[in-house]
């Protein structure tokens, strides 16, 4: 999916590979809900861990990005998957309580409510109820009244407006979890709290891209990108030569050498020291018993 992003191309729109914004809007219609799809049932905090890297790989892979990469999902509006996950389950749990037409699961979960207290931790009942608190404490209750942008709405879009009101409420916890890193030691991720995060007075939510990444036709938005996600430290070169025309420019990423590459080196060295024959250096035994040129006949 990253190569077909990176290197295809359609004859309507052949630089759609040249714009980070159009690349980074494909990525999260074709790719992001994968990761999202089931995440509400997952209850294991190591196998959400596991998914985010695998997200944070693709995204960076995508994009030829690679710096720091909550700074990145930050950029590109796209929240941390445990975030996420407790959006999903206080929209559930609005879900269950409100659609009264589905008969069967809102029998069950009125059932549930009533034997919370007895439920182990891991069952959907609880994982809601602790979702809900952390994202709206304001209704816990589920009797309590919803905001009027909710109530004015058509039946059919509550659930929507509802999920608007907590991505604002999920960025400003997203928000909160970003400056307390400025308490920590220093780091990339601390140099981008404070110099883009807690300086913006305007309060941006962070579900929606950065403003620079909005303008379509925004010059060196890609470089923009790079250079906020990559500080406090030396940023990875760019390649000369690009990969393929019309497409990303790739970021190198310095490596260094390991032992391999130094046995390889000797093992080189060692071969061309021996005499070849048939294109291959022979086997020792062979050296043993071939005639030496200065020999007497």
């Amino acid at each position: 999916m990253s190569y077909s992003f990176r290197y295809d191309k359609h004859h309507s729109n052949p630089t759609c590979a040249e714009s980070p914004t159009k690349v980074t809007n494909l990525w999260k219609c074709c790719v992001l809900p994968h990761f999202l799809l089931y995440l509400r049932y997952i209850h294991s905090d190591f196998q959400i861990q596991k998914l985010q890297a695998c997200l944070n790989r693709s995204l960076c892979s995508t994009l030829h990005v690679y710096g720091h990469a909550t700074a990145l999902l930050a950029e590109v509006g796209i929240p941390p998957l445990h975030i996420t996950q407790n959006l999903q389950l206080a929209q559930f749990r609005y879900r269950l309580s409100t659609n009264q037409n589905n008969i069967i699961p809102h029998t069950l979960y009125v059932r549930e409510q009533q034997a919370r207290a007895i439920m182990h931790d891991d069952t959907m009942g609880r994982r809601m109820h602790q979702a809900i608190c952390q994202v709206d404490r304001d209704r816990i209750d589920p009797h309590t009244p919803m905001p009027p942008s909710v109530q004015q709405a058509k039946p059919q879009n509550r659930e929507k407006s509802y999920r608007k009101i907590l991505e604002k409420l999920c960025s400003k916890q997203w928000m909160q979890h970003l400056q307390s890193k400025l308490l920590g030691p220093p780091g990339r991720l601390r140099a981008y709290v404070h110099w883009h995060v807690n300086s913006d007075t305007l309060g941006r939510n962070l579900y929606r891209p950065a403003p620079y990444l909005t303008h379509h036709n925004a010059k060196y938005q890609l470089e923009m990108l790079r250079v906020r996600t990559t500080l406090h430290t030396f940023p990875p070169a760019l390649s000369t030569r690009s990969s393929r025309p019309g497409t990303l420019p790739r970021q190198v990423v310095p490596t260094v050498p390991t032992c391999r590459w130094t046995r390889t080196r000797r093992r080189k060295a060692h071969n061309q020291q021996m005499p070849s024959v048939t294109g291959r250096a022979p086997r020792p035994q062979v050296l043993q018993q071939m005639p030496r040129s200065d020999a007497p006949d």
